[in-house]
């Protein structure tokens, strides 16, 4: 598949893009992060979401008996284009064909800023302790970015 340039220029681990998503229960746009290590040769996008309620992902994720590592935390000042601090349940991911967000490139936002990796690898590392992340999808993760 042709992958536009400038889906090419910006798809990466650690890009964070901004859009509606049929799988959640809320209409309005969420930010998501790109896990893959290699996203566009993989043709299948796995994306954690931020949400900013913090407390509920900590019950469910104490309920359900999970590492306390697959919470990851990430405020205003760690990633600038949040106005609330946040966290990702690495319990729950997204997949998305590249297809997918090619044709929806036109309604969708990149955020300018990546995720720093040092938070990337926290979730990187609380999806791989996940217990409900399927060994298919934490093959995508595989390789954490060196850079």
């Amino acid at each position: 598949m042709k992958v536009p340039s400038d889906i090419a220029l910006t798809l990466r681990p650690g890009s964070v893009y901004y859009f509606e998503h049929r799988e959640l229960s809320s209409a309005e746009p969420h930010f998501f992060i790109v896990l893959n290590s290699d996203p566009i040769s993989q043709q299948i996008l796995l994306m954690s979401v931020f949400t900013s309620k913090i407390d509920t992902q900590q019950r469910r994720i104490q309920r359900a008996g999970h590492p306390p590592e697959t919470l990851v935390p990430i405020s205003p000042t760690d990633y600038p284009e949040l106005s609330l601090n946040s966290c990702v349940n690495c319990n729950k991911v997204f997949t998305k064909p590249l297809a997918e967000l090619i044709a929806q490139w036109s309604t969708l936002r990149k955020k300018p800023l990546d995720l720093p990796l040092p938070i990337l690898a926290k979730i990187l590392n609380g999806i791989k302790l996940s217990p409900e992340v399927s060994e298919e999808e934490k093959q995508l993760i595989l390789k954490i970015p060196d850079k």
